[in-house]
């Protein structure tokens, strides 16, 4: 992941440090209470306040979604902590109300007065749940988590694979960079792509071919029912019938790259009702319990086989 370190405003572009240290939140307590300089300077206070303060929600969204294996080491929490602070520098503009609350409050807006409120930080504090909610709800927190999440997994995915089998650390090193693409995109957890990639295509041995003989890029085996509007492989398969098994021509899915693949199931997931639970769960183990009870799969032993598999993608696995 990716993390661009924002100069704090009003400081130069030459200081690319985070804002959230306690010299410079104590200087914008200062500036706020003594309300020092003119409207620019007020409204630097207000956003880096509002930025400070979504850094709070996004803390205490991680808390409220902990229990994931993946953030248990101290070095990748330290990173999650430094990206979610210059997050918050990015989310705070143009804003989510707040900042505007407190510069009201600041001149005067609010209280009727016609002079500064030299109490507008306090002021700003008691009234933060009411300048906040209206722009904010738990399931857009809840989202955005899931997809700092799923991007975040990739370091341990990396580190997993050098200890693993040939045959894993070749399918995850072909496959990581689209599963990392679409799991950022909706939110579906990476471990759970991988996982579920590997177990229906065999670590990738059983792909699905076009009569030339080319890739259908297909790694769940969807066949192409009637609402498939895109391409269609058509493959002999054996089906068993009347008591006795046939060779059947099937129609299946073809896509132009994994990716795509990946993100056809992943579409699956996060926008079918039947699967709405799925996007809910807290681990990506749990996820694959999900998957099982929804009805995906017959196989009783469907979700402890993904499991299994996610075994592979953790630090220090063998």
């Amino acid at each position: 992941m990716s993390i661009h370190y924002y100069p704090r405003p009003g400081s130069g572009a030459e200081q690319p440090v985070s804002m959230f240290d306690a010299e410079q939140l104590a200087q914008l307590k200062r500036n706020a209470q003594d309300n020092k300089g003119g409207t620019a300077e007020q409204q630097q206070i207000a956003q880096q306040f509002e930025a400070l303060f979504i850094q709070q929600l996004l803390k205490q969204a991680r808390a409220n979604a902990s229990g994931n294996g993946l953030f248990d080491s101290e070095q990748v929490r330290m990173t999650q902590s430094m990206g979610d602070e210059q997050l918050s520098l990015q989310l705070a503009n143009p804003g989510i109300g707040l900042a505007e609350a407190l510069i009201r409050q600041m001149q005067g807006g609010e209280t009727g007065m016609g002079q500064p409120d030299s109490n507008a930080w306090q002021q700003g504090l008691a009234n933060r749940d009411q300048g906040v909610a209206r722009h904010v709800d738990a399931p857009s927190i809840s989202a955005l988590i899931r997809k700092l999440s799923a991007k975040g997994s990739l370091d341990q995915v990396y580190s997993a694979v050098r200890g693993a089998p040939e045959h894993v650390r070749n399918f995850v090193g072909k496959m990581h960079a689209a599963a990392e693409a679409v799991a950022e995109k909706s939110g579906v957890p990476m471990k759970l792509l991988l996982s579920q990639a590997a177990l229906e295509s065999g670590w990738g041995k059983r792909e699905i071919l076009h009569e030339n003989g080319q890739s259908t890029h297909n790694l769940f085996g969807i066949k192409a029912g009637k609402s498939w509007t895109g391409k269609v492989a058509h493959i002999m398969t054996t089906e068993f019938e009347n008591g006795e098994y046939k060779k059947v021509k099937q129609p299946f899915r073809a896509y132009d790259s994994y990716e795509d693949s990946l993100a056809d199931y992943a579409r699956l997931i996060s926008t079918s009702p039947r699967y709405e639970s799925v996007m809910q769960a807290s681990t990506p183990q749990e996820a694959a319990q999900r998957v099982q009870d929804a009805g995906y799969a017959t196989d009783p032993n469907y979700a402890q086989k993904l499991i299994k598999i996610m075994a592979y993608f953790d630090a220090g696995s063998r």
